[in-house]
């Protein structure tokens, strides 16, 4: 699980800068694990909205809001690709990005909706165990990679390099970091 590997998920959370009383949507916020940290960062006047195509993965993140006792946290089952809200202040999308074929036109999107949009991806480089475990999740999601037509390194590679050119395209600055010795990028941009 990429809970707190290398503190990934709360760095993501700093580099959206959220403000009391922001409206921040997750997408693809599977179990929830960083909408506790949203609503935290937010306060109770604020609006922490989770996005995920999985029902399953929407129940369980609803255990953990209830948990917290997240009453300003809205859940919705919808495709990231076709966003079901109009506007927010910032859009965060942990190890998403590179499951679309199209990523350009899904960070467009998202990109159009918010100030700050803060994407972090797998980044396939020269650390062999981590193409391993790259490799793996490719083949774990083989339904959305072509797995005949290239290597899913390759197009691991290319669907990231891709979201964070949709980025640095759509907003007025863009930082990028590496992280765990440069297997995961995080991409930050700003209107």
């Amino acid at each position: 699980m990429t809970a707190s590997v290398g503190g990934i998920r709360q760095r993501c959370i700093e580099a959206l800068e959220l403000k009391t009383g922001d409206t921040v949507v997750e997408f693809g916020c599977g179990p929830g694990i960083n909408i506790v940290k949203l609503q935290e960062a937010i306060g109770p006047s604020g609006k922490a909205v989770g996005v995920d195509i999985s029902a399953n993965m929407l129940c369980r993140a609803k255990a953990r809001a209830d948990k917290h006792m997240n009453s300003c946290t809205e859940l919705i089952q919808a495709d990231a690709t076709e966003p079901p809200v109009h506007s927010v202040d910032a859009v965060l999308a942990t190890f998403v990005s590179s499951l679309f074929p199209d990523p350009y036109s899904v960070i467009k999107k998202w990109c159009d909706l918010a100030d700050r949009v803060v994407i972090a991806s797998f980044t396939p480089g020269s650390n062999t165990v981590a193409n391993i475990g790259l490799a793996g999740f490719a083949q774990l999601n083989k339904r959305l990679f072509d797995l005949k037509q290239s290597n899913p390194l390759t197009q691991l590679q290319k669907r990231t390099e891709i979201a964070h050119q949709a980025l640095k395209d759509h907003m007025s600055t863009t930082n990028q970091e590496a992280h765990l010795w440069g297997t995961i990028g995080i991409a930050a941009g700003k209107s």
